[in-house]
């Protein structure tokens, strides 16, 4: 395996082992009497799920219905059957819920939860690809401005302080806050009293909330902090100023209401999984870089081959050789015998040049005694 497949394999074994994908959230506001649609579905497998859940898990954290692929569903509780419609099945990897004559009771958050089989081991639990937060409220449409901000346990929001009626004077601040039917006053804080309640008071202590001012293009903003949140403090807030000759309003939200969703130890683990995301990216694009460019280099270096040395003893035992030849030509002259006389050749005796560069260690014919 190459060094760029092998870095490849890393890359991909990097985004199957982490969990970096989640649903998303969507938000939804309905008023009472009004119906629902909760879209379910996830990516096509195999083998394809056989039931689906919705559950809520805010306020009342609660199983609504489970249907099973080529049945009628069932629901939790039966009185909450004549207003649900079912459209769709499980074995398609899609359908839809919908639920109609909605109260502020139904508000929380939804989600599907489809069942495959695994005939290994325990069925599989697969979340749908969304999430929905429905906001059911019992003030007439467009009356209120609603969004959502989410934050970490120990965090901190700002929310916007709204007045009423522009141009009367600001003599104080009420904080609102809806996780039930009604909206409770959770912070008060004024120059005139406030019934036969102290002309300040909180369920938030001192040090977790803030009240700040500045001076904008449209006149003085006001911005309410809330800080060193909990999951418990997830709800729906709403901050008002209290201004001059105006009554207050302490049953209602005002025309701009926040929902807060403070998560819990999984919030750690998802910024720590994408700090380990983007990491690690940057770690595989920077080593496949220099892959890449180690390769460009290689290619466009020319190829020289260098010219082989004879190794230094070749050269002495060549040296050799020659001086050996060179000085015993006239010894090979004196021991050849004609031709032309009819005798044989004599072979020059075999030498040790180490010995004696004249043969004398051959043995001599007796003619030459």
């Amino acid at each position: 395996m190459s060094g760029i497949q092998y870095l490849v394999c890393l890359w991909i074994l990097l985004i199957t082992q982490s969990r970096f994908v989640r649903s998303d959230i969507q938000f939804i506001e309905k008023h009472e009497g009004d119906s629902v649609v909760f879209p379910c579905a996830i990516e096509q497998r195999n083998p394809a799920p056989f039931g689906v859940y919705l559950k809520r898990s805010w306020l009342v954290p609660n199983e609504i219905l489970f249907m099973h692929t080529g049945e009628d569903f069932k629901m939790k509780y039966d009185h909450d059957k004549s207003r649900t419609i079912v459209s769709g099945d499980p074995i398609n990897h899609t359908l839809n819920v919908t639920i109609s004559e909605l109260t502020t009771k139904d508000t929380d958050r939804y989600y599907c939860e489809f069942i495959v089989e695994n005939p290994s081991s325990e069925d599989e639990h697969i979340p749908g690809k969304t999430e929905f937060f429905l906001l059911v409220t019992a003030d007439t449409p467009a009356s209120v401005d609603s969004g959502r901000i989410e934050t970490c346990s120990g965090g901190s929001v700002v929310l916007p302080c709204l007045p009423a009626e522009e141009g009367l004077a600001v003599e104080g601040v009420s904080l609102k806050r809806q996780k039930g039917q009604e909206p409770v006053e959770v912070l008060y804080d004024s120059r005139r009293h406030h019934g036969n309640e102290p002309p300040s008071y909180s369920q938030f202590p001192a040090e977790r909330f803030r009240l700040t001012s500045a001076l904008g293009p449209g006149g003085i903003t006001y911005n309410l902090t809330l800080q060193q949140l909990q999951p418990e403090d997830s709800a729906l807030y709403s901050c008002q100023l209290l201004q001059r000759d105006r009554p207050d309003s302490h049953a209602s939200l005002g025309r701009r209401a926040l929902f807060v969703s403070v998560k819990g130890d999984d919030c750690s683990c998802s910024s720590s999984s994408t700090l380990l995301y983007a990491l690690s990216s940057a770690v595989v694009v920077l080593l496949l870089t220099i892959v890449f460019v180690g390769i460009c280099l290689c290619k466009l270096r020319p190829s020289v081959k260098p010219n082989r040395q004879a190794p230094i003893y070749e050269d002495m035992a060549g040296f050799k050789d020659l001086k050996s030849s060179t000085k015993l030509a006239p010894n090979h002259l004196e021991d050849t015998v004609s031709v032309y006389n009819n005798t044989s050749v004599k072979k020059s005796c075999p030498e040790n040049h180490y010995e004696s560069p004249t043969g004398a260690l051959c043995p001599r014919n007796e003619t030459q005694t």
